[in-house]
């Protein structure tokens, strides 16, 4: 997977596409093809490819258009297969790949918040990574505390998975995350609504929207996408969970795959 990552890397115009969703993420083929003037539309798409392929981009249709966003969990394997082995200024590493990765919030314009078809709106965190496990086994690492308190910053998780019903993260016995399930389709499909309650800074934003999407990807491969949307701007939510899903889905992939946890986090 590392070999991929670094061929895709080793391009300067898969660099340029790259910077370019730093800026913007959800950007069309169209909006990207701005980056590279020089290059057919055909050789943009080439790119693009070759960057889903390495898991750098993955993109999802939203309406008639495909959006394409910027994947951090190879950055994040990558980090934790060399610099995080060395402990070398280990928390402001993380510290600095947050801030790279971080996207700029989006935000909708007046009479686009009066649009009657909301789902032709991107959605705000779109991240996708393969895990060396059946969609069976990657359901139940999503829904069992026997998984969760090892990837999921020690967190417990409660609920009956019905749609309709609650469930409750709790760390220490507090609650940290808690909201509905909205639909639940085992083992492909898990959505909710998202309130993060582990700081009263997060007391007034309104829930969010979190899915759990997982596909087969070959023989005992699993994809799996989370998708995190319906933030009201650069809220306090937003400005907390950004980062954070990288390391979740790289905690994930990692306990699943080597039956070992990642260090904790600094």
């Amino acid at each position: 997977m590392d070999d991929g990552v670094f061929r895709a890397l080793a391009d300067p115009s898969r660099r340029t596409l790259l910077d370019r969703l730093f800026e913007r993420d959800g950007q069309t083929l169209g909006d990207l093809e701005t980056a590279l003037p020089e290059m057919t539309r055909f050789g943009v798409m080439k790119h693009l490819r070759v960057l889903e392929a390495a898991s750098l981009v993955t993109s999802r249709k939203v309406g008639r258009e495909r959006h394409h966003y910027l994947n951090p969990v190879p950055i994040r394997r990558i980090h934790d297969r060399w610099l995080d082995r060395y402990r070398i200024r280990a928390a402001d590493l993380l510290d600095d790949l947050r801030i790279t990765l971080e996207t700029e919030p989006m935000t909708l314009s007046a009479d686009a918040t009066t649009r009657t078809t909301p789902a032709a709106v991107p959605p705000d965190h779109v991240i996708t990574t393969f895990i060396k496990a059946p969609p069976e086994t990657v359901w139940r690492a999503l829904t069992e505390s026997d998984f969760t308190t090892r990837y999921y910053y020690r967190s417990t998780v409660e609920s009956d998975w019905q749609p309709g019903s609650r469930y409750r993260y709790a760390i220490d016995g507090e609650t940290a995350i808690e909201g509905e399930i909205l639909v639940a389709d085992p083992p492909r499909r898990l959505v909710m609504t998202f309130s993060a309650v582990w700081d009263p800074a997060l007391a007034l934003d309104a829930p969010t929207r979190l899915s759990w999407e997982l596909d087969v990807a070959g023989p005992g491969l699993t994809r799996l996408t989370v998708v995190h949307g319906g933030f009201e701007g650069e809220t306090e939510t937003y400005r907390q969970v950004t980062g954070g899903w990288s390391w979740i889905l790289a905690g994930l992939k990692t306990l699943l795959e080597t039956g070992e946890s990642l260090p904790s986090r600094s």
